[in-house]
């Protein structure tokens, strides 16, 4: 560190050296040129005068003065051309703009008088085809999303173009183009007329799907995962459904999806996809550290082309001061069909918490099938058997042991535009199981959960997004002591009310947490991305474990507040939580606790 001063501090005295040998310091030397101020006259609506001043040459230049009055009206005047093709574009062809220099003025004063005249109306939009194509192929301009008569705007004319030839691309002619374009003013009945001439192409049906670059997946997997009927009229939706498909896949680095020629033959135009394939084995890690549970940290592997056909294989393992796991999976994609998906996973834990003492393993099988690009539905069967060494809510009875058959039904949507930090949509699911006690004493009881996130983004810039989530469950049929303590539910930490520590909130004896019969968890987050790499977000989280499955409740909800921070990165943000407790209990709350992860809470 000294050696660090020491350069740092002879680099400096090197570069002050001239000017103190010199016996003075070079004063900062003032800007070159003719000071100016821009001046706006006339009618005109804010957002127009932002506009004006973002393209005038004359404000972007402010700090640049021209040498001469010459220059400065030189700038005048091409910033005039850009005023007119703004007001243009607003339909204000009539407009006139004036510009003058006071030039005995200090600064000079650079004046624009803008009247905007009247704004000209859409009157009058044709479709013309072109090339030998079929009128009745063109669409309507309401099916682009113009009305006449309207207000023109030229940002309408451009967005209905691109929806011309969507429209076209999306019912059966696939090389539909716009040939030509003319926008024609009438300045004596202010009004504007809008032709387009249009060649429709080829109507073409669905051919072959034609696949090029796959090494080790095969191609009769990815035919099955072709969601059109060879023959059936061309949709570009679902071309670009099957491009998405494909990319989510994980095996691709690369998908390219075209149209190729029609066959003059067939009407039938194959679907050329070219693919480069990546590498299908992946190891991931991560660490945490949580104030109430300590460090933590999680090592996976996975193949997700275990034999040609998208079958993924994955293996992880997790552990902690309270909880140590490992557990392996694996997925079978087109099962019966492209929709449904079969997986059968088996996980064992070693837990060492303040309500219990134990290890349980589970076993499943379930078959998911996705209904929508959103929705999908599972169901399944599993089995979970329990030990319990210690249990506080029987802290007379030790080395307990629990079997349970379970038939889980669940339901999902996620409308998310993004999973690791969504900005919009909805994250929901809900699942019920039944559960059959197979050892002696067992209980039989129904365990219905459900969650549910949103996600809405308030502001644009700064990105500022509200999200928030609920989430609850009940063990229904059997009273709390009957239902093994890893299966009862709990609150409290950071996964449900950060502030408060694991398992905290709910029923207890002492200050030992021993589980209750039914759960319910809130929290709403307001993130605010300050810059690129950094965001700020203020949070709420509240809640209960109740004694009872069912009301009457006789818990009290609890909340929690903090502020955390986020640092977007590649693989997702990194979040810092700090949170509170607002019903602080003496000897059982801290006054903060600290949550360090990868991901967004929720």
């Amino acid at each position: 560190m000294a050696l660090a001063l020491a350069l740092a501090l002879a680099l400096a005295l090197a570069q002050t050296a001239p000017a103190l040998a010199a016996g003075r310091v070079e004063p900062a030397k003032a800007p070159v040129g003719l000071a100016y101020v821009v001046r706006y006259e006339g009618a005109l609506a804010p957002d127009t005068l932002e506009l004006l001043k973002r393209v005038s040459k004359a404000e972007t230049l402010l700090t640049a003065p021209p040498d001469s009055v010459l220059l400065l009206e030189r700038r005048a005047e091409e910033d005039k051309t850009a005023f007119a093709k703004v007001f243009q574009s607003q339909g204000h062809f009539a407009a006139t703009i004036a510009a003058t220099v006071e030039a005995a003025a200090t600064p000079l004063v650079l004046t624009y008088r803008i009247d905007t005249g009247p704004q000209f109306e859409l009157r009058r939009v044709t479709l013309t085809p072109a090339g030998g194509s079929d009128p009745a192929a063109l669409p309507t301009p309401e099916q682009i999303g113009l009305t006449v008569p309207a207000p023109f705007a030229a940002k309408a004319i451009v967005e209905a173009e691109a929806k011309l030839t969507e429209v076209l691309h999306d019912n059966a002619h696939p090389f539909a183009k716009v040939a030509d374009r003319q926008v024609t003013a009438d300045f004596a009945t202010h009004s504007v007329a809008v032709v387009w001439t249009v060649d429709a192409g080829p109507q073409a049906l669905f051919g072959p799907a034609v696949f090029k670059g796959q090494t080790t997946v095969k191609e009769s997997y990815l035919a099955g995962l072709v969601p059109w009927q060879r023959g059936a009229p061309y949709d570009a939706r679902t071309v670009e459904r099957f491009r998405k498909k494909l990319t989510s896949l994980e095996l691709f680095n690369a998908v390219v999806v075209e149209t190729g020629p029609v066959d003059p033959a067939t009407g039938q135009a194959p679907i050329l996809v070219e693919l480069v394939e990546r590498k299908h084995r992946t190891i991931k890690g991560g660490v945490d550290y949580k104030t109430d549970e300590g460090p933590g940290a999680n090592l996976g592997w996975e193949n997700r082309n275990l034999f040609g056909g998208g079958e993924k294989l994955s293996v992880a393992a997790s552990g902690s001061g309270i909880e140590q796991s490992g557990e392996a999976a694996f997925d079978k994609p087109d099962c019966i069909t492209p929709k449904e998906l079969f997986r059968a996973k088996a996980k064992i834990v070693n837990e060492d918490k303040k309500a219990y003492k134990g290890q349980n393993a589970t076993v499943t099988a379930s078959l998911r099938r996705q209904f929508t690009e959103s929705f999908s539905a599972a169901a399944g069967l599993g089995y979970r058997a329990s030990r319990i060494a210690e249990d506080q809510s029987r802290p007379w009875e030790d080395d307990a042991r629990y079997g349970f058959i379970f038939a889980p039904l669940e339901a999902s949507y996620d409308g998310r535009d993004d999973v690791l930090d969504p900005q919009k949509g909805l994250l929901a699911s809900a699942s019920a199981a039944p559960y059959w006690g197979t050892l002696a004493g067992g209980a039989d009881f129904l365990r219905p959960e459900f969650s549910l996130a949103h996600y809405l983004k308030l502001v644009e810039k700064p990105g500022i997004v509200l999200a928030t989530r609920v989430s609850g469950g009940a063990n229904i049929g059997a009273s709390r002591n009957d239902v093994s303590p890893d299966l009862r539910y709990y609150a409290g930490g950071s996964g449900s009310i950060r502030g408060y520590s694991y398992q905290s909130v709910g029923p207890m004896r002492g200050n030992t947490p021993i589980g209750g019969g039914s759960l319910l968890t809130f929290s709403a987050e307001l993130r605010w991305r300050v810059t690129e790499l950094i965001g700020v977000v203020p949070f709420l989280d509240g809640g209960t474990a109740f004694t009872g499955a069912l009301p009457p409740y006789d818990q009290p909800i609890m909340l929690g507040a903090g502020l955390g921070l986020r640092i977007y990165t590649p693989i997702g943000p990194v979040r810092l939580d700090v949170a509170t407790p607002l019903a602080r209990r003496k000897d059982i709350d801290d006054i903060a606790q600290f949550y360090c992860s990868i991901g967004q809470s929720f």
